[in-house]
C-alpha cells in the first residue's frame, strides 16, 4: 500500500457528500470553551482573593461587633449596679438611722426627725415606708423638700422575705415604678424585723440606655432592655411596647440563654438568633447581685452592613474585571481556536470517511503542526484499514450462510483451510427431529409450519451456541448440532447433553406459547453419540461443507430415529465421556438399522 492517498480533487473543507447530515456550526463550542479558559484563569483567582477578603474581614466584622456588645452589655451592667446600689445606700442609711430610733424609744421623734433629715441629703428618694408588718406599723416618710411624691407601695411577704436573703429586694410595681426593699438592722432578733420600701426613678436609665444608643450604635436600629428577675422590663429603648413592668420573658434574644441557667450566677453570651423571621445578632448578660437580665441586640443586615459595603463593591471590580477578561479572552481565543477549528472541520471529514475533501498538509512547526500531520497519517491508516475491514466482513457475510461462527472465524484467521479434505477429531454428535411432523404439516397451513419450524430452530441453535457447540446442519424438521470440532473441545459429551437438557427444557415451556399461538404441541425425539469421526470440507471445488462424516453421526442419526417424543436416547460411550453429572437409564442393546452390532443404549433423564 502506498503511505500517500491518491491526490484529492480541489474542494473546501466545509462540503459536505451528498446525503451527508451538514457540518455543525464551526466555531461556537470551542471559542466560547476557550474565552471561558481564559475568564476562568483573569477572573477565577481574583474572585477567590475577594472571597478570602470578605470572609477574612466578615470574621473581623463580626467578632468587632461580639466585642461591642459584650462591651455595652458591661457598662449596662455596671449602670444598673451602680444605680440600684445609689438607692440601697440611701435606704441602708435610712434603715440604720431608723434602727437607732427603734433602740432609743425614748428618742423617736428625734430619730424621726434625723431620717427626714437624711432624705434632705439623699437624691435617689424622695418619699419612703417604713413597715414592722408584725406590729402592723406602716408609716410614710416625705423627704423635706419633695414635692407631693406619690404614696409609695407596700411590701410583699416575697421581697421581704429576698431583702432578708440578699440584704436587698427590687420589683416593678404595677405603676411600671421601681421599688427597692431594704430590711433595718435589728440588734435583738427577738425584736420585730422592719422594713424600708422607697420607689426609685426608673427615668435615668432609660435615658442611659438612649445614650448608649447614639454613642455605640451611631442610633441606628439597636433594642436594648434590662429586666428583673421576674422577666418584666425596667428599662428599654427600641423595644415595641416594652414600658416599665411589661413581661417580656418570650423575647427571642433571651434563647441565647440556655433553658435552666440560675440568673443569680454570672451569664455573658452573644451569638445569632431570628425575630420574626429576621437574622438578628446579640447578647445577654445577667447581673448576678440581683437576678435581672441585660440584652441588646440589632439585625445582622444593620450590623454588618460596612461588609455588605465591601461585597458590593467587590462585585463592581469582579465585574469590570469579567468584562476586561472577556475583551482579552475574544481575540485570545480567535488566534487559538482558528488552526484547532480547522482540525475540528477535517476531523468531520475523517468521521464521514470522506478520504478525498481532506487538507490535513501544513507548514506548522508547533505541537498543532505535530497534530496535522498525525491525523493525516491516521486518515491514511483508516482508510487502508476500513477497505480490510470491509473485505473481512464480505468473507464473514459470505461464509456464515453456510458454515458454523466459529469456522468462519478460523478460516478468516486463516487458521482452517478451504481446501477439500478432512481431518479425524473426538466429537459428540446431536441429532433432534420433531416427532409426527408429516401429520402436522398436512394439517396446518404452509406458512404456520414454517413459522413454527423458524421458532422451533431459532431456539435450538441459540442453546447450540450458548454451549459453545456449532449447528452442522438442518434437515427438514432435524437439526443436527456437533461438539468438538471444529475447535477441539475435551468435554465435548458434558456439553453436548448439558445442550439437550437446555432443549427439553425450553420445549415444556415453548409448548404453552405455541398450543396458543398455532393450536399445536411440539414433542422431539433426540439422539446422541460420542467417538471419532472425520471433519473438514467435503464436496466440489465448485461447492463444499465443512461437515462431520462417519459411524459416529450415523449411530446418533439412528438413535434420534427410533426415539418416542421427548425422549434422548444417548450411546454407552457418551455417557463415559460425561462422568456422573448426568442421571441416564439403561434400555439394554438395541439392533439399530444398518449396523451388524447391537447398542448399548440409554435413556437421559431431564
Amino acid at each position: 500500500m502506498s503511505s500517500d492517498p491518491p491526490a484529492p480533487k480541489e474542494t473546501t473543507a466545509t462540503e459536505t457528500t451528498a446525503g451527508a447530515p451538514p457540518a455543525e456550526g464551526p466555531s461556537s463550542s470551542l471559542r466560547l470553551k476557550a474565552i471561558v479558559l481564559f475568564l476562568v484563569i483573569a477572573v477565577l483567582p481574583a474572585a477567590l482573593v475577594a472571597m478570602l477578603l470578605i470572609n477574612i474581614n466578615r470574621e473581623a466584622v463580626e467578632i468587632s461587633e461580639r466585642r461591642l456588645q459584650a462591651a455595652v452589655l458591661s457598662e449596662l451592667t455596671g449602670d444598673v449596679l451602680r444605680r440600684v446600689n445609689e438607692a440601697r445606700e440611701d435606704a441602708n442609711a435610712v434603715a440604720t438611722a431608723l434602727a437607732f430610733a427603734a433602740m432609743n424609744p425614748d428618742q423617736q421623734d428625734g430619730g424621726i426627725g434625723a431620717v427626714k433629715s437624711l432624705l434632705a441629703t439623699r437624691k435617689s428618694i424622695d418619699v419612703l415606708r417604713f413597715e414592722v408588718p408584725s406590729a402592723k406599723v406602716s408609716t410614710i416618710i416625705v423627704r423635706q423638700d419633695a414635692v407631693q411624691p406619690d404614696d409609695p407601695p407596700k411590701s410583699t411577704k416575697k421581697l421581704r422575705a429576698n431583702a432578708d436573703e440578699r440584704g436587698v429586694a427590687f420589683t416593678i410595681d404595677k405603676q411600671g415604678r421601681g421599688v427597692i426593699v431594704v430590711p433595718i438592722p435589728r440588734d435583738n432578733p427577738t425584736r420585730p424585723a422592719g422594713y424600708i420600701t422607697a420607689p426609685i426613678d426608673l427615668a435615668p436609665l432609660n435615658e442611659q440606655l438612649e445614650i448608649i444608643a447614639d454613642t455605640r450604635f451611631d442610633g441606628g436600629s439597636v433594642s436594648i432592655l434590662i429586666s428583673d428577675n421576674d422577666r418584666r422590663a425596667v428599662a428599654s429603648y427600641g423595644v415595641a411596647q416594652a414600658p416599665a413592668g411589661t413581661p417580656v420573658g418570650e423575647l427571642p434574644v433571651w434563647r441565647l440563654v440556655p433553658d435552666g441557667t440560675p440568673w443569680t450566677t454570672h451569664v455573658g453570651v452573644v451569638g445569632p438568633h431570628t425575630n420574626d423571621g429576621v437574622a438578628m445578632v446579640g447578647g445577654v448578660e445577667s447581673v448576678a447581685e440581683l437576678g435581672w437580665g441585660v440584652a441588646v441586640w440589632r439585625p445582622q443586615a444593620v450590623a454588618y452592613a460596612t461588609l455588605d459595603r465591601m461585597q458590593r463593591q467587590s462585585y463592581i471590580v469582579g465585574l469590570a474585571a469579567l468584562l476586561l477578561a472577556l475583551i482579552v479572552g475574544l481575540a485570545a481565543a480567535k488566534a487559538v481556536t482558528t488552526p484547532v477549528l480547522q482540525l475540528v472541520s477535517q476531523a468531520r471529514l475523517i468521521g464521514r470517511r470522506d478520504w478525498s475533501k481532506l487538507r490535513l498538509d501544513t507548514k506548522r512547526k508547533d505541537e498543532l503542526g505535530q497534530l496535522f500531520r498525525s491525523m493525516k497519517r491516521m486518515a491514511v491508516d483508516l482508510e487502508s484499514g476500513e477497505a480490510e475491514i470491509e473485505h473481512q466482513a464480505k468473507l464473514r457475510g459470505d461464509l456464515s450462510r453456510f458454515m458454523s461462527r466459529e469456522l468462519v472465524e478460523q478460516i478468516v484467521a486463516g487458521e482452517h483451510s478451504l481446501a477439500l479434505g478432512g481431518k479425524r477429531a473426538d466429537v459428540s454428535v446431536v441429532f433432534a427431529d420433531v416427532v409426527a411432523f408429516t401429520p402436522l404439516a398436512e394439517s396446518r397451513p404452509a406458512e404456520e409450519v414454517v413459522g413454527l419450524l423458524n421458532d422451533l430452530f431459532s431456539v435450538l441453535s441459540e442453546v447450540v451456541f450458548r454451549h459453545e457447540g456449532t449447528v452442522d446442519k438442518f434437515i427438514g424438521d432435524c437439526i443436527m448440532a456437533v461438539w468438538g470440532a471444529p475447535v477441539a473441545q475435551s468435554d465435548h459429551a458434558e456439553r453436548a447433553l448439558a445442550a439437550v437438557e437446555d432443549m427439553m427444557r425450553f420445549l415444556e415451556t415453548a409448548n404453552d406459547e405455541w398450543r396458543d399461538k398455532y393450536g399445536v404441541e411440539i414433542r422431539i425425539g433426540i439422539g446422541v453419540n460420542s467417538g471419532e469421526a472425520i471433519v473438514g470440507n467435503i464436496g466440489s471445488q465448485k461447492r463444499m461443507e465443512y461437515t462431520v462424516i462417519g459411524d459416529v453421526v450415523n449411530v446418533a442419526a439412528r438413535l434420534e430415529a427410533v426415539a418416542q417424543p421427548n425422549q434422548v436416547l444417548v450411546t454407552e460411550r457418551t455417557m463415559e465421556l460425561a462422568g456422573d453429572d448426568f442421571e441416564a437409564e439403561l434400555l439394554g442393546e438395541q439392533q439399530l438399522t444398518g449396523r451388524s452390532t447391537a447398542t448399548k443404549v440409554y435413556q437421559l433423564v431431564v
